[in-house]
């Protein structure tokens, strides 16, 4: 067995010599993983499945057959990506069972703030159309949109999760705010 993640800091360690030590049998190692990828693959499923609740399951069972497949992985293959695809598959699985329930979230509530009840009407009235607006987008736009303002992933991250280039993640969220802002405009609440 080897004992890579008491030698090094987590830092340190590649992805590739953590699978090697999780194939081994190291479960640090795949903790490590896990500590590592566990945010953005959360980020990633929210986007593409819209429920809080569903995405922190589909994250833990994606974890769960990372492991138990481990020994699947290909060397050389980035293993990040290759869980991002678990994720995504998951999802569609899970949207495919589901029959009607979509939710996104992408203003936090604000309990500090005493809005009145005609502003209380119109923010959930604006967040409806915003929300339907963004449940329209194509998911090329609408993944890394959700996962960027939403859930607060860096480029980087996102890039990661959906397997494009940085620039591409730059350009698909231009694209995106393009086309929000044009189903927008004359909407009044």
């Amino acid at each position: 067995m080897v004992e890579m993640a008491l030698t090094h800091s987590p830092a340190e360690l590649t992805d590739e010599s953590l699978v090697a030590a999780a194939r081994e049998g190291d479960r640090e190692a795949f903790g490590i993983l896990i500590d590592r990828y566990r945010d953005t693959a959360y980020a990633y499923a929210a986007s593409l499945i819209g429920n809080r609740e569903d995405a922190e399951d589909i994250v833990q069972e994606a974890f769960v057959r990372a492991y138990v497949a481990l020994w699947r992985f290909r060397a050389g293959s980035q293993w990040a990506a290759w869980l991002m695809r678990i994720v995504q598959n998951l999802c569609r699985d899970a949207i495919r069972r589901r029959t009607v329930r979509r939710t996104t979230e992408l203003t936090p509530d604000r309990p500090d703030q005493s809005p009145t009840p005609e502003q209380q009407i119109l923010e959930i009235e604006g967040r409806r159309v915003l929300v339907e607006s963004v449940i329209k987008l194509h998911e090329k736009f609408r993944v890394p949109l959700v996962m960027r303002y939403s859930h607060q992933q860096s480029y980087k991250e996102i890039a990661l999760a959906v397997g494009i280039p940085e620039s591409t993640v730059v350009g698909r969220l231009a694209g995106a705010l393009r086309i929000l802002r044009r189903q927008l405009q004359g909407v009044e609440l």
